[in-house]
């Protein structure tokens, strides 16, 4: 049975070999740092379950192709070195970093993996929603989930500052785009609305909510989401890793629709967490299942 109370990380895998994590480190000088030149990836690590880790490999294997970044091994060997340092913690229940980082003059490229405490929300907030602001600003090749997430952070502080819960980015046309480590969907008269593919960051939460509301024939629209119109939105949520399906309820202190988590945005959340718990026991069962039977 795994601690409980067990400090996270004890281990750090650094292109597949276990080392401890003050020996997971980088040159100050290393070009990597001042080029931004890596990628990332967060899992969630559930009853001992790597939720969607192919799905996010392939997102990994994107995001570096998209920045010209060279993995050290294929996805096959890093989702092996993934599950190998779940392995050595023990853990059932934490968030997974994957980070890639790009050739430097002392080393090739470099994929560290370590495990951090699971990123549990209080329940309140799922009852009551939460409340961003909006913060001016683009991220570099937004398609991209790269170390360059200046602008993330800066609406981050933003929404920390101001008591809120998340940073939703506008771009220069005025339109909401994503949240700082998050997906933004709108609900307008029973329809799905959420940015186009080119202007975000597939989350791969995301993606699980857009095909569970094709199951539910809730209709999706994917275009532009003008911050003017914010006052025509019933309904608002935010998506992740951490947070599932996340009831957004006001923005720069406006309420969205009534102020309060709507009847899609529930509907959905039941559906994912439904569909996420599935997902968890049907690779426990398979775990347990002896070969043959």
């Amino acid at each position: 049975m795994a601690d409980p109370n067990m400090r996270l990380p004890q281990y750090v895998s650094r292109n597949g070999r276990l080392i401890p994590p003050a020996e997971a480190v980088i040159s100050i000088f290393n070009p990597v740092i001042y080029a931004a030149f890596g990628v990332y990836e967060s899992i969630q690590l559930s009853r001992g379950v790597i939720f969607r880790l192919e799905e996010h490999l392939e997102r990994l294997r994107f995001s570096a192709d998209a920045i010209g970044l060279p993995l050290p091994a294929d996805l096959a060997t890093i989702g092996r070195w993934t599950r190998e340092v779940v392995a050595a913690h023990g853990c059932q229940d934490a968030l997974i970093r994957q980070f890639a980082l790009g050739p430097s003059p002392e080393n090739g490229p470099e994929v560290f993996i370590w495990l951090e405490p699971p990123r549990a929300l209080p329940p309140t907030v799922f009852e009551q929603g939460v409340g961003a602001v909006t913060f001016v600003g683009e991220r570099a090749l937004p398609q991209a989930k790269s170390l360059n997430t200046l602008v993330n952070h800066l609406a981050k502080t933003r929404a920390l500052a101001a008591g809120e819960h998340e940073g939703l980015l506008v771009n220069r046309d005025g339109c909401v785009t994503e949240g700082s480590s998050s997906n933004l969907f709108v609900v307008q008269e029973g329809a799905l609305h959420t940015a186009p593919a080119s202007d975000v960051l597939e989350g791969v939460t995301q993606q699980e909510v857009l095909k569970l509301a094709e199951r539910l024939a809730i209709p999706v629209v994917r275009r532009p989401l003008p911050l003017a119109e914010r006052d025509r939105w019933d309904e608002a949520f935010l998506t992740s890793t951490s947070r599932h399906v996340l009831p957004l309820v006001r923005i720069d202190g406006r309420p969205i629709g009534d102020g309060r988590p709507g009847p899609v945005t529930l509907r959905l959340r039941q559906a994912f967490e439904d569909h996420f718990w599935s997902v968890i026991e049907a690779e426990r069962r398979r775990a347990t299942t002896p070969v043959g039977l």
